[in-house]
């Protein structure tokens, strides 16, 4: 008896380590929110990391089957994994079971259980599995659909341990995220004050191929870019600001 209460204690101190999420239920069109351009929250060296992806699974879809679409109806989408998460990093569900009803308001929470250190510093692209099953199927009655979300990734910045010693003259630009890049780049920047920005980027023979001015403020600055229309190549992207210049590199694989 002594032996179940512990392992009920046991049980119980461990679904209570992390704040279950609560979905957001002002969303109004089915889907997965953030979405591809705005992803992951940025996760930072030393800081608890926590970030919530939002579900409001259909109720209905169309499939296509022996060349016709018709319209099936969910019965549930389930969470299966998630993939790619720096260590000591794990996910929660709501429902705690992450089998989402279809036509109903679901959510999964990432969260690290121990603080990044600098060695995780870096990029973490993820791979959410996911396993639909439909009913109402005409003739068959059911189907089972596997699938994958490859889009969300979460970066782990030491940019706070710029910020701790910011001062006006700062400016770091932090690496692209990816590179090499096929679709939407990310770029990240750090100041110590408020001011205009000017961002490049420009092709192997110098030529500038984008550009734009950035109303940035104090701390990290983020934005993304679409380079999908830009051939394959060595390009070079450059941040510019009242006193220094600061160029990298980018690589486009648009194939």
């Amino acid at each position: 008896m002594k032996q179940l209460l512990l392992i009920f204690s046991a049980i119980c101190i461990a679904l209570s380590s992390y704040s279950q999420c609560t979905p957001d239920a002002s969303i109004t069109s089915p889907g997965i929110f953030p979405d591809e351009i705005t992803n992951l929250d940025e996760a930072f060296v030393g800081q608890a990391y926590s970030t919530q992806i939002d579900v409001l699974t259909p109720l209905d879809t169309s499939v296509s089957l022996s060349g016709l679409n018709v319209n099936v109806t969910i019965s549930n989408i389930d969470l299966t994994s998630i993939t790619g998460l720096p260590n000591n990093f794990t996910y929660a569900c709501n429902p705690p079971n992450c089998s989402f009803p279809g036509g109903t308001y679901a959510c999964a929470e990432i969260y690290s259980t121990v603080n990044p250190t600098q060695a995780d510093v870096g990029y973490y692209p993820l791979v959410m599995t996911t396993s639909t099953f439909a009913i109402n199927v005409p003739l068959i009655g059911s189907i089972t659909q596997l699938d994958t979300v490859d889009y969300f990734f979460i970066d782990i910045s030491n940019a706070t341990a710029t910020l701790e010693h910011l001062n006006a003259s700062t400016f770091k630009v932090l690496d692209v995220f990816p590179n090499p890049v096929y679709d939407n780049a990310i770029f990240q920047f750090v100041l110590g004050k408020s001011e205009v920005v000017s961002f490049y980027v420009l092709d192997i023979l110098g030529n500038i191929v984008h550009e734009k001015k950035i109303n940035s403020n104090y701390g990290v600055n983020k934005f993304d870019v679409d380079i999908s229309k830009l051939p394959s190549g060595i390009y070079t992207y450059c941040f510019k600001n009242s006193n220094n210049l600061i160029s990298k590199k980018l690589i486009v694989s648009n194939f």
